[in-house]
């Protein structure tokens, strides 16, 4: 029996929860409340690199003319923002404790996450997400080249908020901020 694209993201966030849960059940349901002057820089360099995102974003994919369900709109928004966040930073945790088992440089155990974290992010888009969206790269789009890295950027500033912060509850939002923009310009629906 063939899954639908639907029932494979909805198996992916079932999976995606069960490992945050497993690895994050204190950092999901707490929050940092250390707001000190460099967490506040991150959180406003990471909106703007978010707003970034979806200018690039929006003017580098097209809808193909599907419409808008606003039930996949909020959904989508939340359930990948939440899922996929949890299962990015588990593949930035086992990158960390892999290199803590050599040493305790924070630059190392921060550039081992963000490596696993890059290398799952790449690996899920690329087996993952790529078919199941239907298509919607404008290829001809001079903002095309910027995607990536505003990509890297985003990722960047993620992983110094889960690597100094833990935390966990403003990256699912800023990571629905993310999807929101997808869904709005790729139009796609999850349920049908």
């Amino acid at each position: 029996m063939e899954w639908s694209a639907p029932m494979k993201i909805f198996a992916y966030w079932f999976i995606a929860i069960v490992i945050g849960l497993v690895f994050f059940r204190k950092e999901a349901f707490s929050y940092n409340t250390n707001f000190d002057m460099r967490r506040k820089i991150l959180l406003v360099a990471s909106l703007v690199i978010v707003a970034f995102n979806a200018f690039v974003y929006s003017y580098s994919t097209y809808d193909g003319g599907r419409p808008l369900d606003i039930a996949s709109v909020i959904l989508f928004t939340i359930g990948n923002g939440i899922a996929e966040t949890f299962i990015f930073y588990a593949a930035f945790i086992v990158g960390e404790r892999l290199a803590g088992m050599v040493t305790k440089s924070p630059w190392v155990l921060f550039i081992t996450g963000f490596i696993f974290f890059m290398v799952y992010s790449g690996l899920i888009h690329g087996l993952f997400w790529i078919d199941l969206l239907p298509e919607h790269v404008d290829q001809s789009s001079p903002y095309k080249p910027l995607f990536m890295p505003t990509q890297i950027l985003i990722a960047g500033s993620w992983a110094l908020s889960f690597f100094w912060y833990r935390d966990l509850p403003s990256v699912f939002v800023l990571h629905g901020l993310v999807d929101l923009t997808m869904i709005l310009n790729v139009k796609f629906s999850l349920f049908g």
